[in-house]
């Protein structure tokens, strides 16, 4: 843990330290929305947006969605060898296009229960991302 904080001293965040906090995000927005439109539906969506986003991002393509929910063990994995920057693009992203997905599905009624919830953490990531 130590380490940790004389990188974040230095400016050189880690990637499992964006990593975690985006798998947290996830995590939080699958139970919220998963309750509103059910798993599969949620699934599907997620899908569409790792295909859509996966050429780009191609680690993104190591997140498994299912019914169940979201396993990120593999793509924690993946996301070791890659800029902390680069993590919080592709996550961003990622987030960005579900919150298109969801308004288009239902008309902003899940993006405005979870914009409250994913902005501080999102604005979190952005500033772990440039502190120097």
């Amino acid at each position: 843990m130590a380490t940790g904080s004389k990188e974040e001293k230095k400016g050189r965040m880690s990637p499992d330290a964006v990593f975690d906090l985006y798998s947290r995000l996830l995590s939080e927005i699958w139970e919220i929305v998963s309750a509103l439109i059910g798993e599969a539906s949620l699934a599907f969506l997620f899908s569409l947006a790792i295909r859509k986003l996966g050429e780009k991002h191609p680690f993104l393509e190591s997140l498994n969605v299912t019914e169940e929910g979201i396993a990120l063990d593999g793509l924690r994995r993946e996301c070791r060898g890659i800029a902390p920057v680069e993590i919080h693009r592709g996550f961003q992203g990622l987030i960005t296009h579900l919150f298109t997905l969801f308004s288009t599905l239902t008309e902003g009624v899940i993006s405005r229960e979870l914009f409250p919830k994913v902005l501080p953490k999102v604005r979190e990531a952005e500033r772990m991302i440039s502190q120097k």
